[in-house]
């Protein structure tokens, strides 16, 4: 390091990291929700490995073939937030009515992933499957108390308090973040039994190259009757893996910077320390010539971190008594705001280590039903939950899928997502010759109506696709008795 250099400060940039990645807003909330039944499409077999896709063989266009951006929220739409007035000629912030779609625990995510590589292909009444793919996530947890802190303060609690006759806490303990970047590398066959049914497996091995994980976060703010005082008592454990070092946050004050190469990033990208395993499971069963149901388990594993890791516990009590901002603007005391993270660093007792961790991914679970009236119709319901800290997010599907030829196939969908009742999906794929164009959205009309916005996503490609089995009439018999 070049001590002449100007300083930036770890403490900074380690809020600013928590801060970014968790509005940017892992951990992995693919919805694949409409797609699940378009088996048109080779990428749909993501949300379940025993669904055969038509195409006897595909290739996917490296980087480009299987694209998946998805923005996911649990709590409020932003019509909860703003509204119009009786008039509806102007604007209003309804911060109450916000509160109140609030559950007690919530989340902000953001998913991004691609295929850096993907094919498959059949023979007979098996199927084999590979992928590597990328995958970035970030999840940021909060309480309803959280944002109640946020928008009255800290006299709501106070006022609690004495309505009860004893302190109520604001339970901050639900603030979380994971924020992921790993690559995964999967190995997909299923097997078509009999007539009647069908398994699949994909086995995953995961290279992890960046994380934060908040792996414990027992945090409550107390208000004293007296006088308005803030005392938080926290007990707080963030771990970490990535580019650049955080630690020592004492550092504070000092002249240091960060300095990251061109090697660095390339280790970065190739590092084979932080390593970790996964399995999907899925079956579907043929009750009749016309119904079918069809289960699935995906991304149940873990990542165990290694490389370049920090822990930063921090415990004990912090009392607030407030700033004075002439102090803290005023250009005769330009320490202030260091004065104030020193005090806090002295007060807490903060254990910096560099033990390694382990991170599970949050697994999902599929349950569906179809109805297949003819070669071409298809009407389905899908049950699909997440699991994640401790609480299942679950999103209800009806779908009705139309595969007019091998060449084109479409899908319209409506969904329940996390209890928002605005999600109206599309999915088309086309096919020119063996090119193959697809698209999916899970919540098209969220475009033309931002403010009901909860949960949008998009996936589409490019993959070549040959070797289409002829399709037998499912409203044919198959067998006699």
């Amino acid at each position: 390091m070049n001590p002449h250099k100007p300083k930036t400060t770890r403490l900074i940039l380690f809020i600013g990291i928590i801060v970014f990645s968790g509005f940017l807003n892992p951990a992995n909330a693919q919805l694949y929700n409409t797609i699940y039944w378009m088996q048109g499409i080779p990428q749909a077999s993501y949300s379940n490995p025993a669904l055969q896709p038509n195409p006897g063989f595909y290739l996917g266009f490296p980087g480009i073939s299987s694209l998946y951006l998805g923005l996911n929220h649990n709590g409020f739409a932003p019509q909860d937030l703003i509204k119009k007035n009786a008039n509806g000629n102007t604007f209003y912030i309804d911060d109450q009515a916000m509160l109140d779609k609030l559950d007690r625990n919530n989340f902000l995510s953001f998913d991004f992933q691609t295929d850096i590589l993907g094919f498959g292909f059949r023979t007979k009444k098996d199927y084999f499957s590979f992928n590597i793919t990328e995958r970035v996530g970030t999840r940021f947890g909060y309480s309803r108390d959280f944002m109640r802190l946020l928008v009255d303060g800290n006299d709501y609690f106070l006022q609690q308090s004495i309505q009860q006759g004893e302190e109520i806490p604001a339970e901050l303990g639900r603030l979380s973040l994971d924020a992921i970047h790993y690559r995964e590398f999967g190995i997909g066959y299923s097997r078509q039994w009999n007539e009647w049914l069908n398994v699949g497996i994909r086995a995953k091995a995961l290279q992890g190259m960046g994380n934060v994980f908040f792996e414990k976060t027992d945090l409550n703010l107390i208000t004293r009757e007296n006088n308005y005082e803030l005392l938080l008592n926290a007990d707080l454990l963030v771990n970490s893996s990535l580019l650049v070092e955080l630690s020592p946050l004492d550092s504070i004050g000092t002249d240091s910077y960060f300095e990251i190469e061109d090697d660095d990033f390339i280790d970065y990208l190739t590092n084979r320390q932080n390593l970790g395993l996964a399995i999907d499971l899925g079956a579907s069963f043929r009750i009749s010539d016309k119904f079918s149901v069809a289960v699935s388990l995906v991304d149940l594993g873990l990542i165990d971190w290694k490389s370049d890791v920090e822990n930063f516990r921090m415990r004990g009590e912090f009392e607030f008594t407030g700033i004075d901002f002439n102090d803290f603007f005023g250009s005769e005391n330009d320490n202030s705001f260091e004065q104030l993270t020193d005090s806090i660093l002295d007060i807490f007792d903060v254990e910096e280590t560099t033990n390694a961790y382990r991170t599970m991914l949050p697994p999902k679970f599929f349950v569906s039903a179809a109805f297949t009236p003819g070669r071409k119709h298809r009407f389905a319901i899908l049950g699909r939950g997440e699991y994640y800290a401790g609480t299942i997010y679950p999103s209800f599907t009806a779908s009705y899928n139309l595969q007019v030829a091998p060449m084109l196939g479409t899908s319209v969908s409506y969904s329940v997502i996390h209890w928002n009742y605005n999600n109206v999906g599309f999915g088309l794929h086309l096919n020119l010759g063996p090119l193959q164009f697809y698209t999916v959205l899970d919540n098209f009309l969220g475009a033309l109506r931002p403010h009901t916005i909860q949960t949008a996503t998009v996936h589409f490609g490019l993959n070549i696709v040959t070797h289409y089995r002829k399709k037998v009439d499912p409203a044919a018999p198959s067998f006699r008795w």
